[in-house]
């Protein structure tokens, strides 16, 4: 699981870089046409002047992608409104300086006219109209990503885009996997925490699901008090066994940290789940407040069977439906047992469900 999870950081940290230089090549562009500096010899007519921007670019979108994912890191340790716009601050402004830095020791290979070429000269250049342009693109450009950036991770990771393209403004019909999960014996332990503590443990439980989620390419469609709701398109959840290989993942991160959750709370939480799939229909809703929502009978039959697994003593249960797409791609799941066909609530043809064996 370590090597998988390294493979989809460095997978995630590629992607992120090749978003953010580009980003930044581009807002380069538009400085050094705009500049405001009107004795400044660096022109974008120059072919070499075009080529250092390019360089400088893919150094501003380095340098400051770099910084903002360690400072992310750190802000994330004092989620406080103030300490944020610090770390914001400082973010733009030490990148602002490092490039300009960085464009002075690497004159010698990116020759840009009338750049400083002596200390003095940089010194002197810090309190210039130009750099001030550079650190006003840095405040800009940056700001603009980092409100993507967070809108991009509340939303769910590429929700935004799918938003600002409206592609489910007309509703779609999808072929999906969904995966109810919740937290056994939730309302003895609500009673027993207190809602302050009983809070902090599902934060921390779903804190603790984020590597098992990006492991297995799932995409989080919504938290419901102590319940979260994954999903895939049909194909991407058989792929690996994707849809139940994220249960046993995440099992074995809370019992990785049983240790600090019995220490903390004086229990470990115990999970179950429900998976099924089946045709769906996806569409944007919502006039004051959006969501991409999904509608029709296999999301609802999902969310009966993960209810069932208290009656049945289960940990995990899956449809037949499920199970026949599992074995139509030759997924072969490792041992299940037969329940039978159930009559679910609400439903009048029975649906024929299987446990699967949680060790």
């Amino acid at each position: 699981m370590n090597k998988t999870l390294f493979r989809i950081n460095s997978k995630s940290v590629g992607i992120y870089f090749l978003t953010i230089i580009p980003i930044w090549v581009l807002a380069f562009f538009f400085l050094m046409i705009f500049q405001v500096d009107e004795t400044s010899h660096l022109s974008v007519y120059k072919v070499q002047n075009l080529i250092n921007l390019l360089w400088f670019g893919i150094m501003a979108g380095i340098i400051w992608g770099t910084i903002f994912k360690l400072a992310k890191s750190l802000r994330n340790q004092i989620p406080t409104y103030l300490f944020t716009i610090i770390v914001s601050l400082l973010v733009n402004v030490s990148s602002a300086y490092l490039l300009v830095y960085c464009m002075y020791h690497m004159g010698d290979f990116f020759p840009i006219d009338n750049f400083p070429a002596t200390f003095p000269q940089l010194l002197s250049l810090y309190q210039s109209k130009l750099f001030y342009a550079i650190l006003a693109y840095f405040f800009i450009v940056g700001g603009l990503i980092e409100i993507f950036h967070e809108i991009d991770r509340k939303l769910g990771k590429g929700i935004l885009v799918k938003f600002l393209l409206g592609r489910y403004y007309k509703p779609k019909e999808e072929k999906r996997i969904f995966l109810f999960m919740d937290l056994k014996s939730s309302t003895y332990y609500a009673e027993k925490l207190g809602h302050f503590k009983y809070s902090r443990l599902i934060q921390d439980c779903f804190k603790d699901i984020s590597d098992a989620v990006r492991i297995n390419h799932a995409q989080i469609y919504q938290y419901v008090g102590d319940e979260v709701v994954l999903t895939w398109k049909i194909n991407d959840g058989i792929e690996n066994l994707r849809c139940l290989q994220v249960f046993y993942d995440f099992l074995d991160i809370l019992e990785k940290k049983k240790e600090y959750y019995q220490k903390t709370y004086g229990m470990i939480p115990i999970f179950k789940a429900g998976v099924h799939s089946g045709k769906v229909m996806v569409a944007e809703v919502g006039e004051l407040k959006s969501e991409i929502a999904y509608h029709g009978d296999a999301i609802n039959t999902a969310s009966r069977i993960q209810g069932l697994c208290n009656s049945y003593k289960s940990r995990l249960l899956i449809s037949g439906d499920l199970l026949a797409e599992l074995k139509k791609k030759k997924k072969e799941v490792d041992v299940y047992t037969s329940l039978g066909e159930v009559l679910l609530t609400g439903k009048k043809i029975p649906t024929e469900l299987y446990s699967c064996l949680v060790k």
